[in-house]
């Protein structure tokens, strides 16, 4: 069987995923953190980049609020030789075990309101389970749209 675009977009992506080594936020920040750890002054960071030591001082604070953007961190980074490295992350680190567990959300949400109507009109959609994991495999075979809705 021909694998789609989507599938693997999903392979390739897992891939890189799986050879990421993600490890959570100093207390103080990244740029405080590496620039203290490389023996770099606020003074030097804030010259090297060509702004003040108080702003360099917020740039650290905001860091740690989540208010910098994006810009600021590569500027810094750069400012003490570093490389900025960005990346958005499932938390299982895999997007086929996070498709699949929406999927299998989405299905019981789905088999349990024909089940319910169906229970209505005496009538029985069968072996539950096996309806569920049956339509979780379709949804997380070909994700779309709808299934995040």
């Amino acid at each position: 069987m021909k694998k789609s675009f989507k599938e693997i977009q999903i392979e390739k992506l897992d891939e890189h995923l799986d050879s990421i080594n993600i490890c959570h936020r100093p207390t103080k920040g990244w740029i405080n953190a590496i620039r203290r750890s490389i023996g770099m002054t606020v003074e030097q960071l804030a010259n090297r980049i060509g702004v003040s030591q108080q702003a360099i001082s917020q740039v650290e604070k905001n860091e740690i609020s989540d208010s910098l953007t994006l810009k600021s961190i590569r500027r810094a980074a750069e400012a003490m030789n570093c490389k900025f490295v960005y990346a958005v992350v499932p938390e299982e680190k895999s997007l086929r075990k996070l498709v699949k567990s929406q999927a299998l959300k989405k299905a019981k949400e789905t088999v349990q309101a024909v089940d319910q109507s169906m229970l209505l009109e005496a009538q029985s959609v069968g072996d539950r389970e096996e309806k569920i994991e049956e339509l979780a495999n379709e949804l997380a075979n070909n994700p779309n749209s709808k299934l995040w809705e």
